[in-house]
C-alpha cells in the first residue's frame, strides 16, 4: 500500500532490509611459499549497480610492498563475476606493478562460500618482463614473486566480512562521466527508439573468438562464436537504463579476443570493441544505453500549473552527485521527470524496484532539483525513494508527487 504522506528519512543509501548479496563484502587469502615472504590478497566488493556491475578494490601486501587498486566486476551469471581489465592504482609503494595486473583476469567463481579465480591465460603478450628493472633493482625479487602470483598461482578467497565498499571508490569506478577514469564502462548513450540494431564483428579474421552478451543481466546470447550467421539482430530496450555487458569467453586462436559489438542508436553508429587499446585482453566491456520512450509528457512541460513542495535543503561540498531512485513498494508503472536549475535532465524516468542512477553536475551556490510526476502509476500517488550520493555521504528521502504537486530539493554547493 502507498501512503500519501510525505516522509523524509535519513538512512543508509538503499534499504537495510534488502537481501544481502552473496558477493558483497571482504574476501581474503594468504599465499605461503617456503623460503618466501607471504603475499596477502584482499578483494573488497561493493553493492551491485542494478544487480549487474560491482565496484571493488584489490589490496596486495608483501613485505614492504602495498598496492591498492580499484576495478569493476560484472555479473555473468549467478555463480560468476567477470573481472574488469582496468585496475586504477590508489596506492602503490615502494614500486608499481603496472601492466602485470592484467594477469588477474577472467572470472571469479562462487562455490561452497568461497571465490575461486578462473583466469584466461595471456600466453602471447609482450609484457612478461616489462617493468622488472624499473625504479630500483633491489625490488626485483619482490616483483618476480608478485608477478608470478598474479600470473599463475591458484587464488581462492574466503569471506572475512560483510561490510560493502565505501562510496569514495564507488563513484570513481562506476561513473566515468564524473571520474573520467575508464574501467570498462563506456559513457551513457541515449535512445529514443525502443529497438536498436546490434551487430557482432571480429576486427581481425574469424579465429573462433567467442562472446556472451547480457542485457540488464539477461542473456541475449551465450558463448557465441563470431561468424557470418550471428552478426545482426534487433534488440528491444527496456524503458530506462540498459546495461549491455559483452564478455570475452576466450582469446580465440589469435590472442587477444578482438570481437566487437556495433550498435545503431537513433541512426547513429557506435562500436564497443575488444580491439580498442583500452580493452585489449579485457574480460568484458559495458555499453550504457538509456531509453526514453517517444511520448508526450504535458505535465512536465507545465510545472507552473502545480504546487511545489520543498522537502529538503542540503549543504554539500561537491558539484558531482548521483541520484538513486527506486520503488520500495509495489512497482506499478510510476514515472517521473527531473529538472535541475530549470533544465530537464531526465524525462519519463521509470521508477522500478531495482535502483536506477542519474549522475548530476551541479553549479556552485544554490541548485534546485524539481521532481515532477508524469503519471500516478496504478496505485496513487507517485512515490519513490531517493538516495543522494555526494562525496562520501548519502541522504535518503521519500518523494511523493501527483498531478497537482511537485517535490523540490535545494542543494547548496559550498
Amino acid at each position: 500500500m502507498k501512503w500519501p504522506i510525505l516522509l523524509i528519512t535519513v538512512l543508509g543509501c538503499c534499504s537495510a532490509n534488502a537481501q544481502t548479496d552473496q558477493w558483497t563484502g571482504i574476501w581474503k587469502m594468504t599465499w605461503k611459499r617456503v623460503g618466501y615472504t607471504d603475499i596477502n590478497f584482499q578483494l573488497h566488493i561493493g553493492k551491485a549497480e542494478q544487480g549487474v556491475l560491482y565496484p571493488a578494490v584489490i589490496t596486495i601486501t608483501q613485505g614492504k610492498f602495498t598496492g591498492m587498486y580499484e576495478l569493476m566486476l560484472a555479473r555473468k551469471n549467478e555463480t560468476q563475476l567477470g573481472i574488469g581489465r582496468g585496475k586504477y592504482p590508489i596506492q602503490q609503494t615502494p614500486f608499481s606493478l603496472g601492466i602485470w595486473l592484467w594477469y588477474f583476469n577472467g572470472n571469479l567463481e562462487m562455490k561452497n562460500n568461497t571465490i575461486r579465480l578462473n583466469r584466461m591465460f595471456i600466453d602471447k603478450a609482450d609484457f612478461w618482463m616489462r617493468g622488472l628493472y624499473d625504479e630500483d633493482e633491489i625490488w626485483v625479487h619482490s616483483k618476480v614473486m608478485l608477478r608470478d602470483f598474479l600470473y599463475r598461482e591458484p587464488i581462492t578467497l574466503t569471506k572475512a566480512g560483510n561490510k560493502p565498499l565505501a562510496d569514495s571508490s564507488i563513484q570513481r569506478i562506476l561513473h566515468p562521466e564524473i571520474s573520467k577514469i575508464y574501467l570498462g564502462k563506456y559513457d551513457k548513450q541515449e535512445s529514443k527508439n525502443s529497438t536498436i540494431t546490434i551487430r557482432l564483428g571480429d576486427n581481425e579474421k574469424y579465429d573462433k573468438d567467442t562472446v556472451t552478451l547480457l542485457q540488464n543481466g539477461r542473456a541475449i546470447f551465450t558463448r557465441e562464436q563470431i561468424n557470418d550467421n550471428n552478426r545482426v539482430q534487433q534488440l528491444k530496450l527496456d524503458t530506462g537504463r540498459n546495461l549491455l555487458v559483452l564478455f570475452a569467453d576466450n582469446y580465440g586462436n589469435l590472442q587477444p579476443n578482438t570481437g566487437s559489438l556495433r550498435a545503431t542508436i537513433d541512426s547513429q553508429e557506435y562500436e564497443f570493441s575488444f580491439s580498442n587499446r583500452s580493452n585489449a585482453y579485457a574480460t568484458f566491456l559495458v555499453a550504457d544505453i538509456y531509453h526514453t520512450p517517444l511520448k508526450t509528457i504535458p505535465v512536465a512541460d507545465t510545472p507552473s500549473r502545480r504546487n511545489t513542495t520543498s522537502i529538503a535543503t542540503l549543504t554539500i561540498n561537491t558539484t558531482d552527485i548521483v541520484l538513486e531512485l527506486r520503488d520500495t513498494e509495489i512497482q506499478d508503472g510510476d514515472s517521473i521527470s527531473l529538472r535541475v536549475n530549470g533544465k530537464w535532465i531526465a524525462r519519463g524516468f521509470p521508477v522500478k524496484k531495482a535502483v536506477q542512477q542519474i549522475p548530476v553536475k551541479l553549479k556552485k551556490g544554490e541548485n534546485r532539483l524539481l521532481f515532477v510526476a508524469d503519471n500516478l502509476g496504478s496505485i496513487p500517488p507517485n512515490t519513490a525513494e531517493l538516495c543522494i550520493r555526494y562525496g562520501s555521504q548519502t541522504k535518503t528521502l521519500t518523494l511523493s508527487t501527483d498531478l497537482a504537486r511537485d517535490n523540490e530539493i535545494i542543494l547548496m554547493v559550498e
